[in-house]
C-alpha cells in the first residue's frame, strides 16, 4: 500500500512531501494495525511539518505510553486494521469520536447495551466513546479490514508571509 503526504514549498503551493511513504504494520492480538497518520494537538498547525516528523515516530508506536490509545491525548489519528477469520476483540471503550468505514469482510459490533449490527464492506459507523467488541463475521473465513479517522480542523497555515485558509477553486 503506497501512503502519500503532502506539504507545501515556499511560495505556498501544495507538493508531495519526502517522507516515506513506507507503511509500518504493527501485529496485533486480533490481526494488525496501521497508523496512517496521528497529531498531538488540536486544532493542528500545519505551518511547519512538526506534525509530520511526529507521525514518523507514532508509526511505529501500537498504543501511546500510558494508554491503550491508538489517538494520542489531545490529537488525532488514523489507523487502518485488519482482523484475522474468526478474530474478537474484547469489550473496550476509547475516549474518542471514531468515524469507521468497512473496507472489505463482514464485522459483527456489539454494543454494551447487548444491542449488535453486522457491518459490511462500504458501511459507515460512527462511535461516540462507545463501549463495543469488534468480531470478524466475514464468510468463508475470510479477513475483515476498516479504517477509522477523525478529519480534523487546522490552524491557518502560514507560508513565509501568506497565510492559507480555506479554498475552493470553480
Amino acid at each position: 500500500m503506497a501512503h502519500y503526504i503532502t506539504t507545501h514549498d515556499s511560495n505556498g503551493a501544495a507538493i508531495f512531501s519526502q517522507a516515506s511513504n513506507e507503511q509500518h504494520t504493527i501485529p496485533i492480538p486480533i490481526g494488525e494495525i496501521k497508523i496512517l497518520s496521528s497529531s498531538h494537538s488540536f486544532p493542528l498547525d500545519l505551518s511547519s511539518e512538526a506534525d509530520i516528523e511526529q507521525y514518523r515516530e507514532d508509526r511505529t508506536t501500537t498504543f501511546f505510553p500510558g494508554s491503550r490509545r491508538i489517538c494520542p491525548e489531545g490529537g488525532t489519528a488514523t489507523c487502518m486494521i485488519t482482523m484475522e477469520p474468526g478474530a474478537e476483540s474484547p469489550m473496550h471503550r476509547t475516549l474518542t469520536s471514531d468515524t469507521v468505514v468497512l473496507l472489505e469482510g463482514e464485522m459483527e459490533i456489539t454494543l454494551d447495551s447487548g444491542e449488535t449490527r453486522i457491518l459490511k464492506a462500504g458501511d459507515v459507523l460512527v462511535q461516540r466513546a462507545t463501549m463495543h467488541r469488534w468480531r470478524n463475521v466475514t464468510p468463508n473465513n475470510g479477513r475483515a479490514r476498516w479504517v477509522a479517522f477523525i478529519q480534523a480542523s487546522a490552524e491557518p497555515l502560514r507560508i513565509g508571509d501568506k497565510s492559507l485558509g480555506n479554498e475552493w477553486a470553480h
